[in-house]
């Protein structure tokens, strides 16, 4: 069970609960589920979805439609929309390819510090008008990349909201991690000011404690610990956005502010070793300003402008503490990304749209590093660098619908820069990328959809790579790696949906990809020794499965319940570079499923379920070792009351307790030619979760 907001691409945050919430907890869900199973008459039938006269391929859903389900956001809205999974940005390089899959107004927010979901979540339900589903090319809707997206549109009117949302995870350790959301907005005359303030604790799920053994090259036990692992962390996010007419357009400013402490707090007793510590302090604070502009010269012609500013400081400290030993790593990074982008939309009739436009990007990362064993300074690889890059882009694009039944994108996108680098590491190299793509979207009638896309994506260099990390009790320190090529693939895909029942659906993606350049895990040896690092390793393929069903329960008598399934399955196959064996890509995982069943009751103000995402397994290929990690399958269950249609109680209840194992199979030097030397298995516990909150809204 995830709580917090935190980016989950840097760390995720769960807790878990005691005995008194055990026996409240389960209260709640027999009641739930006593009240879901008597026979009641059926609640009214929400509004049917409808599609637009010009194009199937637009799914119309009023804010009717979401109302027996009592949604207290547009996020809660967007999540209840048949076969649609939210996006929050992929990795791919341009500001427009990172965006989301959820417009709001027509429009990509300009901000990425800010995640889509938050964004959604400061919008209140009550002033949503509708959400289209967007399925395929459309001319005159910026698809941003995408091939489904979803527009939240906005009610017309005025006046103040807000919002007073207090949480709390209450944990079988003992912890109590409380969240604090303040939240307001007002409307009048085409202006519009936003604010919102989030505090919140969390634990990391991945950091429960439970066994730690050591096992030989035979099988044999060499010693067996323990383990006493704690992650505590927080969030402190402010943000603030004004909207209003500007040079006969529109205009919208928005800041956010945001800092993440986080702590690693592990302690070992092994039999033999004796007592080892390792501490790390992390701090990350970001700071980011954006613009959108946007304004039409008549029916056929409009302009769009973006401008983003983002700065970034992270800080952190390590200690690895034995009886014979005392490590310490240091790391201070300060970075940057300005972007600026303008999009011109000629809408020549009303089936052709032509968009062309340009960007341009500096970013720039600065890191500072140092390593000590013993009092021994040991240098690392790229420790301390300044890395810049300068990118420009134009583009174009053209969508066309010759028949209400048939859509076609085609543009291309071309990408020069120069990434250079001074310091320990001295470089300089310039780059381009021609992007082409194609996307053809069939609509034969309301119910069906196949997509079929061409193209070419150039994936987002992680500056975070470029610094050398470390995890002392684990697997050392990470170097850093200046000279890292974004990864590049030709996407070859195909996707059919089909619509039934009012509100069922069943959609099949098949995706083959060709890989170059694949970033994953090299070795680098210097005179201070060999270390680990993020690099490229060639070509390689990849060949994806995505299947998600809908399935409305209401035919099979449970009024108001849905089931939904998603899974995606992943085969990759690339060269090790230590070993020269194809195998999967690091830290790709081979399925990754989830179940959700959900009954909305609105007789009793109440909706109730559960969600189970299913078990994981990655695997982690670095020079001298491979790194296994698991988590098993951890189902939740969600209760959820509204008493007042401005006042919300939500409940959610972890029902088995997370198990995070942690493999590491050891050789003495680089895998393939090095004696197998040692097996690191630790077996982390965490849970279950209780967690309740309520939630006030206001105007």
């Amino acid at each position: 069970m995830v709580h917090g907001r935190c980016r989950a691409r840097r760390m995720a945050r769960t807790a878990s609960f005691g005995f008194g919430a055990h026996i409240l907890a389960g209260l709640l869900i027999n009641a739930a589920a006593s009240m879901a199973l008597a026979e009641a008459p059926a609640p009214s039938p929400p509004a049917s979805p409808s599609s637009s006269d010009a194009s199937p391929s637009v799914i119309a859903y009023p804010a009717s439609f979401f109302a027996p389900m009592g949604p207290n956001t547009a996020y809660d809205m967007v999540r209840r929309i048949p076969g649609f999974a939210i996006d929050d940005g992929s990795s791919l390089r341009g500001f427009a390819a990172s965006a989301g899959n959820v417009l709001i107004d027509g429009q990509r927010p300009a901000s990425k510090t800010d995640d889509l979901i938050s964004l959604l979540n400061r919008i209140p339900a009550a002033q949503v008008e509708r959400i289209d589903l967007i399925r395929g090319a459309q001319p005159g809707i910026d698809m941003q990349g995408k091939t489904v997206v979803a527009n939240v549109i906005h009610k017309k009117g005025q006046g103040v909201t807000g919002l007073v949302s207090v949480g709390q995870y209450t944990t079988a350790e003992g912890y109590t991690d409380p969240q604090l959301r303040l939240e307001g907005t007002w409307r009048a005359d085409g202006r519009t000011a936003e604010g919102s303030l989030l505090t919140f604790k969390g634990h990391d799920n991945s950091q429960g404690g439970g066994r730690h053994v050591l096992v030989g090259p035979k099988g044999e036990v060499l010693d067996v610990s323990q383990t006493r692992n704690t992650a505590p962390n927080s969030q402190r996010e402010a943000t603030a956005a004004y909207e209003a007419p500007v040079l006969g357009g529109k205009a919208r400013l928005n800041l956010t502010l945001e800092d993440q402490p986080y702590d690693v707090d592990s302690v070992d007793l092994f039999e033999h070793a004796g007592r080892q510590e390792d501490h790390l302090q992390q701090d990350v604070k970001d700071a980011e300003a954006g613009l959108h502009y946007s304004r039409d010269f008549g029916s056929a012609l409009g302009l769009e402008v973006f401008g983003l500013q983002h700065l970034n400081w992270t800080r952190s400290t390590s200690t690895f503490v034995t009886a014979s030993d005392n490590q310490l790593f240091a790391l201070a990074t300060r970075g940057g990304e300005s972007i600026g982008r303008g999009v011109l939309h000629w809408r020549p009739t009303a089936s052709l749209t032509i968009d062309g436009g340009g960007e341009v990007a500096y970013n720039w990362l600065t890191t500072h590093t140092a390593f000590s064993d013993n009092g021994l300074a040991i240098p690392i690889p790229a420790g301390d660098v300044r890395v810049t890059e300068t990118r420009g882009e134009v583009f174009t694009t053209a969508t066309w619908r010759p028949l209400a039944t048939l859509s076609v994108e085609a543009g291309a996108r071309v990408e020069a820069s120069t990434i250079s680098s001074t310091g320990d590491v001295t470089l300089s190299k310039s780059l381009v990328f021609p992007k082409p793509r194609l996307l053809v979207t069939w609509s034969p009638d309301a119910a069906d959809q196949v997509r079929l896309r061409v193209e070419r994506e150039v994936g987002q260099l992680d500056f975070t790579s470029f610094a050398a990390s470390a995890a002392l009790n684990i697997n050392g320190v990470v170097a850093g790696n200046p000279n890292l090529l974004p990864q590049q693939d030709w996407a070859f895909e195909a996707a059919y949906d089909r619509h039934f029942w009012t509100t069922g659906v069943v959609s099949l993606t098949l995706r083959h990809l060709v890989l170059k350049d694949v970033v994953d895990r090299i070795p680098v040896f210097a005179p201070s020794g060999a270390f680990d690092e993020p690099g490229n390793i060639g070509g390689g393929s990849e060949n994806d499965v995505v299947l998600a069903v809908e399935l409305p329960l209401g035919q099979f008598g449970i009024h108001g319940g849905t089931l939904r399934g998603t899974g995606t399955w992943k085969d990759s196959e690339v060269t090790d570079p230590t070993t020269g064996q194809r195998r999967r890509i690091s830290g790709q995982h081979p399925l990754d499923a989830k179940l959700e069943f959900s009954q909305d009751l609105p007789r009793w103000k109440l909706n109730w379920g559960f969600d189970l995402p299913l078990a994981y397994r990655e695997h982690f290929f670095r020079f001298n070792e491979i790194d296994t990690n698991r988590a098993n399958t951890v189902g939740t269950l969600f209760l959820e009351c509204k008493p007042k249609p401005d006042l919300a109680l939500r409940f959610t209840l972890d029902t088995n307790r997370g198990v995070y194992d942690v493999t590491r199979e050891v050789f003495a030097g680089p895998r393939g030619t090095a004696p197998f030397k040692l097996m690191d298995l630790q077996d982390r516990r965490f849970g279950p979760v209780f967690f309740a909150r309520i939630r006030k809204t206001f105007g």
